[in-house]
């Protein structure tokens, strides 16, 4: 869990460290010294893209890998890029518990199964090709809690209970343009309360690409 956590401040340093960048780039642009020229930001990143990402999520002690695909739109305004953009993962992010007992044996296991979202996102070009953004939205989790009772003489008890709960989720990613129709990012996901980051999370990266002109 220490290393999930210490995954999401390498990233937030990260995108802080390049943060300041943004105004020397808007202001310095091309050119000789001395000779003020505004930085050209060629609208490469608008339009409709599609992607597959691939990473690892966590909540409390349950861990494990995370995949799918996203589908997204972006609008830009010179070194401003917004859009929107939904996703959907299958996920194994689990874990398990056993209690041996005098003549007795508990098994429960517990794992969120899927995951989508759908977010705005918003973010600031620190070179034409360089992309920092935050995002926001909805996300909906499917999650499934099983359990089972060995007990000398009698039958095998189990139960399965199965849920999907939608909540807040949010977080901030970094991404490169690799040609004029792909790019790769590296970005986190929270999920649930602001205040409660790291708890419930993913760290993932993916590759995307842009559709028509």
């Amino acid at each position: 869990m220490r290393t999930f956590r210490s995954s999401v401040v390498a990233l937030i340093a990260l995108v802080g460290a390049l943060v300041p960048a943004v105004p020397a780039a808007a202001d310095e642009g091309f050119g000789p010294p001395g000779v003020y020229r505004p930085y050209y930001y060629p609208s490469i990143w608008q339009g409709l893209y599609g992607g597959v990402h691939l990473g690892y999520g966590w909540s409390g002690d349950a861990q494990g890998a995370v995949g799918g695909g996203q589908v997204g739109y972006n609008w830009q305004s010179q070194q401003f890029v917004y859009g929107i953009e939904a996703d959907i993962s299958l996920a194994d992010i689990s874990v398990s518990e056993t209690l041996v007992g005098p003549g007795v044996l508990l098994n429960a296991n517990g794992s969120i199964d899927w995951l989508a979202t759908i977010r705005g996102r918003y973010g600031v070009l620190v070179q034409p090709r360089l992309l920092i953004y935050a995002t926001a939205g909805l996300g909906i989790v499917g999650a499934e809690v099983h359990g089972s009772a060995n007990v000398i003489g009698f039958p095998q008890w189990s139960a399965r209970q199965s849920d999907t709960s939608a909540g807040f989720v949010y977080g901030i990613g970094v991404e490169h343009q690799l040609s004029e129709r792909m790019s790769a990012r590296v970005e986190y996901l929270g999920f649930g309360h602001v205040d409660s980051v790291g708890d419930f999370g993913i760290i993932r990266a993916g590759l995307n690409f842009k559709f028509g002109q």
